[in-house]
């Protein structure tokens, strides 16, 4: 989104990936984001998923925005 004529910002997390979120699982379990005891299945839900959309769409992003 535009903030000003030379300010923008994306609203997603494009650098995730399996292995990042799998750190952020751990990291805030007990920090009222999920019930810690589902670590495990969300660890599962994540795990081995790849998505490269989220990297392109920042590439461009740059490439469009960039002073």
């Amino acid at each position: 989104f535009k903030l000003k004529n030379n300010i923008y910002a994306t609203q997603f997390h494009p650098e995730g990936d399996s292995e990042g979120f799998i750190i952020r699982i751990h990291v805030y379990k007990n920090y009222g984001y999920f019930p810690p005891g589902s670590v495990q299945q969300l660890i599962e839900a994540v795990e081995g998923e790849h998505v490269p959309e989220a990297q392109s769409i920042l590439r461009r992003f740059v490439s469009l925005y960039r002073v």
